[in-house]
C-alpha cells in the first residue's frame, strides 16, 4: 500500500539561508506491506469529562476513524486499540498480549515505592507541585450526566473479536513483534496528551524504534478559551509534530487500503 505522508523539512540552499522561513511541507510516499502495518487507536473513549471534546471526537469517530477502521480490516492492516490501562483490561482481547504481574519487591521501607506517594499525589511536603483544578467543575458535588464518565471504547467504532487492545506499551510491543509489524498509523485523542505522551503513544514507539505515522483528521487536542474556536491547538502542535513524526490524513489512508497491489 502506498501512503502519503507530510513532513516539515528544511528548505534550505547554504548556512545563511537555513532559516524557520524556509521550514516547510514536503510530501512523500510510504510503501507499505499491510501485513505489517497497523493502525493504532489511542484513547477513543466513549465519554469525556469535557462535554465539547467528547462532542467534537465523537464525531470524528463516526465520520473519520471509522471508515479508516472499515478500510484497514479490509486489506489485512491490523487494528489495534489503546484505550488506557484501566478501559483496555476490561476487553476480552486485551488478554491476548499480556505481560503478566508487576515485578515483586521485597518489604521495608528502603523498598517503598519510588517516587513516593505523597510526591505523585502532590501532598505534604509537596503539595505545592499540585497542578490547577482545571478541567472539571470545582466544588461541584451534583450528578454527572452519562456523557461525562470514561467507561468503554465509543460504540461506534467498538472491537471486532479480530481486532486487538492494549493497556501498555510493552504489551504494543510484544503484539507488533510476534504478529511482524513494523508499520504504525496513528488516530485518537488528545493530541496533545495521551497520543503523544503516552507509553503506546508517538514518542515511547518512536523511542522503541518504529516510525509512527499521525492522521491528521482522526485526531483533536483538548483546545482552550483561546484557540476553541480555530482548534489552534490541534493544527500547531501537528504542525511541530511533523518535524519529527509523518503525518497523513483518513483520505490518503483508505486509499492506500483499497490500492492494488
Amino acid at each position: 500500500m502506498k501512503l502519503t505522508v507530510r513532513f516539515q523539512a528544511m528548505q534550505s540552499t547554504c548556512p545563511d539561508d537555513n532559516v524557520e522561513a524556509n521550514i516547510v511541507p514536503v510530501d512523500s510516499e510510504f510503501d507499505l506491506d499491510p501485513s505489517e502495518t497497523a493502525l493504532v487507536l489511542v484513547d477513543v473513549w466513549g465519554g469525556h469529562h469535557i462535554k465539547s471534546h467528547y462532542e467534537r471526537t465523537g464525531v470524528i469517530m463516526a465520520e473519520t476513524i471509522r471508515p479508516c477502521i472499515e478500510a484497514a480490516r479490509s486489506c489485512g492492516v491490523a487494528v489495534i486499540y489503546a484505550p488506557s490501562p484501566r478501559i483496555a483490561r476490561t476487553y476480552p482481547q486485551s488478554a491476548r498480549y499480556g505481560v503478566g504481574s508487576e515485578i515483586a519487591r521485597p518489604d521495608g521501607p528502603e523498598h517503598d515505592e519510588w517516587p513516593p506517594g505523597d510526591y505523585r499525589d502532590a501532598k505534604g511536603k509537596y503539595s505545592s507541585l499540585a497542578r490547577p483544578y482545571n478541567e472539571k467543575i470545582p466544588g461541584y458535588d451534583g450528578d454527572l450526566p452519562e456523557w461525562w464518565h470514561i467507561r468503554a471504547i465509543a460504540e461506534v467504532i467498538e472491537p471486532q473479536a479480530d481486532d486487538f487492545v492494549v493497556a501498555t506499551g510493552e504489551q504494543l510491543h510484544l503484539l507488533l513483534r510476534d504478529r511482524r509489524i513494523v508499520n504504525l498509523v496513528y488516530a485518537g485523542f488528545a493530541t496533545n496528551i495521551c497520543v503523544v505522551y503516552r507509553d503506546y503513544g508517538l514518542q515511547a514507539m518512536r523511542a522503541r524504534g518504529y516510525r509512527p505515522v499521525l492522521l491528521r483528521d482522526c485526531t483533536s487536542a483538548i483546545e482552550t478559551r483561546d484557540t476553541f474556536d480555530t482548534l489552534l491547538i490541534t493544527r500547531t502542535l501537528i504542525l511541530d509534530l511533523e518535524r519529527w513524526f509523518p503525518t497523513s490524513d483518513s483520505a490518503a489512508f483508505i486509499q492506500a487500503c483499497s490500492r492494488e497491489p
